[in-house]
């Protein structure tokens, strides 16, 4: 299995240089996206990082691609990107462990 990266320029560079091979840089959102993602999820792809102002504007994307998820794979992470974490009202960790065990833990 493999891990993939969406981000920002300043996100991808950071992960090319540590070693990340399939990274794919968003300057702007478009229908692009979609088909990014289509192909991560269908690809050999353990582990989808994406930062967290992406994610935040494609969260209906997201919800959408959820259907592709074959039992929990591909796992998304929300991560921040260079200009630090993002206050959200919404823990995507928190959906995803209550998918994966069952039941949402306090």
């Amino acid at each position: 299995m493999e891990i993939a990266l969406i981000g920002d320029k300043h996100t991808v560079y950071g992960f090319r240089l540590a070693g990340l091979r399939k990274t794919f840089l968003i300057k702007e959102i478009s229908q692009e996206i979609r088909e990014i993602l289509k192909g991560l999820f269908s690809d050999n792809i353990g582990l989808i990082l994406i930062t967290e102002k992406i994610a935040e504007e494609i969260r209906d994307i997201l919800k959408e691609m959820d259907r592709f998820r074959k039992g929990i794979m591909p796992i998304i992470l929300e991560i921040p990107d260079s200009g630090g974490p993002l206050i959200s009202k919404v823990d995507p960790m928190r959906g995803l462990i209550k998918r994966t065990v069952g039941f949402e833990i306090a």
